[in-house]
């Protein structure tokens, strides 16, 4: 009787697999890299981003240029508690390929979790530059306002920022500084 030993196959590709798997576990788990206006590099684990930094996920950078606070008029009022602000972001595209980009991939969530979406503007702003909807060719980038409801003195408010070009749910944040 003979007998022969079995060898795997597809151990190669086995290997080859499993990297792929990290990567994307990787990439799922907050790949992205956040960068301050001053160059430096933070960490998962430190405070939010600021006014000011930018934020790099998959070769596609935000930076929240500002935060400022403004009024409601007679048809558009913030709830009771609450106040309007306009937050101007920069998207460029820094990577090789077409990216989307889109007003919904940003939110306001106050100091105790309540996520909210960008609203309708005023009367009362008169910079005419909300954010759109739209695409970014390599090296393109589009600047843009975002009007946000938040609690009056919520100085843990933050504007966060989930790329849909990822389909994750990853967040990247900046403190507003409030």
């Amino acid at each position: 009787m003979t007998t022969t030993k079995a060898t795997p196959r597809f151990t190669g590709l086995a290997a080859i697999g499993a990297l792929m798997a990290l990567a994307l576990a990787i990439l799922a788990c907050g790949g992205g890299t956040t960068s301050s206006g001053s160059g430096g590099s933070p960490d998962a684990t430190k405070a939010p981003a600021k006014v000011g930094d930018t934020i790099t996920a998959d070769n596609v950078s935000a930076t929240l240029e500002s935060v400022k606070k403004l009024a409601g008029d007679q048809f558009f009022k913030p709830k009771s508690g609450n106040q309007f602000i306009v937050v101007r972001v920069k998207i460029q595209n820094k990577g090789s390929d077409e990216v989307d980009y889109n007003p919904f991939d940003f939110h306001a969530q106050s100091s105790s979790g309540n996520i909210t979406d960008f609203e309708i503007a005023p009367s009362t702003y008169k910079d005419n530059k909300e954010l759109d909807s739209g695409k970014l060719a390599k090296g393109g980038s589009v600047e843009g306002d975002l009007i946000f409801q938040v609690l009056l003195d919520d100085h843990g408010a933050q504007l966060t920022w989930q790329p849909s070009f990822f389909d994750n749910n990853s967040d990247y944040v900046w403190g507003l500084g409030l």
